[in-house]
């Protein structure tokens, strides 16, 4: 999913639901956040207040590094139950690293986020629950489970959904995917599930006591609404802007909150938080190193500081990148005595 979900879609869900629009805004921009914290940073180096954050996306998803497998899994990609009805392949494969929409591990990462009330934690969380809908029937790891049979789709690596290039993370594409039973997919579908999903898990903490009836009038009400915003196919995106200006202006309905959603700025908490002395070319626009005739050459490391140590951790962007360790860990421990408990964590 990319940020029409992560960020517009799920401020509405989240202000559906009953959160304040301060603090849908706080889970929505933690939510696309996963996918821009693709730096890590050194704030203070040396002093006592130092800081280090741990990234939860690559620089590119279609440029995976091996490194970094362990990010895949755990914020994009979380294994699921290989045996589900919608796992059936044509050739009878299935993976234990497979990820399914809504599966037990996503929800228990949600669930558990929900429940501390930590509003980063649950945007972080909320993000791998919601791509568990998009990326299904994919794993986070080289894997030939991956792969499709195209000849552009053979220049590409065999992780995550890169054969099918982007296409998985548009709202309203349609597309084929030839490994599967049912190999056409429909994402406005796909994404819509995954909306009354989170928003289910998110009304069961604000209101426990609302019926039956009454969830089931709020997630219709919701469903109806954005899927009018999210307008008509588009398998190209070329309509992305028109659609985010729809859901601006959804924002302003008394039942999304009552308030224009402001634009998401990637680097707004981080901005808010520290200082950056650039040196050179700025190393969150260029990445740590740069590439000349297939080799890295490490760029002249820019300086970072807390513009007020002191209060750092109040910080929104602190507390995001405390959420992400908080995931991870809880991640990594769920999967090392689940779907990876017979498989050799040498390979991961």
């Amino acid at each position: 999913m990319d940020v029409e979900f992560h960020y517009y879609m799920t401020y509405l869900v989240a202000a559906a639901a009953g959160y304040p629009p301060a603090d849908a805004l706080k889970i929505a921009y933690a939510s696309q956040y996963v996918d821009d914290n693709k730096f890590q940073f050194d704030i203070d180096k040396g002093q006592a207040s130092a800081y280090q954050n741990y990234i939860s996306q690559t620089m590119d998803i279609l440029k995976p590094k091996d490194r970094l497998m362990r990010i895949y899994p755990i914020f994009h990609f979380v294994p699921g139950e290989p045996m589900s009805e919608a796992c059936m392949r044509l050739d009878g494969c299935l993976h234990m690293l497979n990820t399914t929409p809504g599966n037990q591990n996503a929800s228990e990462l949600l669930r558990a986020a929900i429940q501390t009330d930590d509003l980063q934690r649950i945007g972080v969380a909320t993000h791998a629950f919601a791509d568990t809908w998009a990326h299904q029937n994919f794993v986070g790891y080289f894997d030939a489970f991956n792969a499709m049979n195209g000849p552009l789709e053979k220049l590409s690596p065999n992780i995550g959904h890169a054969d099918a290039g982007h296409l998985p993370d548009l709202p309203t594409a349609v597309w084929q995917d030839p490994r599967m039973v049912s190999g056409q997919v429909d994402n406005r579908q796909r994404f819509l599930e995954a909306a009354e999903a989170v928003m289910t898990m998110f009304m069961g903490r604000i209101d426990p006591a609302m019926s039956p009836q009454e969830a089931s009038r709020r997630l219709a009400a919701m469903r109806l609404e954005l899927n009018q915003a999210m307008g008509k196919r588009d398998d190209q995106n070329v309509m992305s802007d028109e659609r985010i200006e729809r859901y601006v202006a959804l924002g302003e309905k008394p039942f999304f909150g009552g308030q224009a959603i402001p634009r998401y700025d990637p680097e707004l908490w981080l901005d808010m938080a520290v200082n950056e002395e650039v040196r050179g070319l700025k190393d969150r626009w260029m990445g740590q190193n740069l590439e000349f005739l297939g080799r890295e050459i490490p760029v002249v490391a820019d300086i970072y500081t807390w513009r007020d140590p002191g209060s750092r951790q109040t910080t929104d962007w602190w507390r995001f990148q405390e959420a992400v360790k908080a995931h991870q860990d809880m991640a990594w421990a769920m999967l090392r005595t689940g779907n990876m408990r017979f498989m050799s964590m040498q390979r991961l």
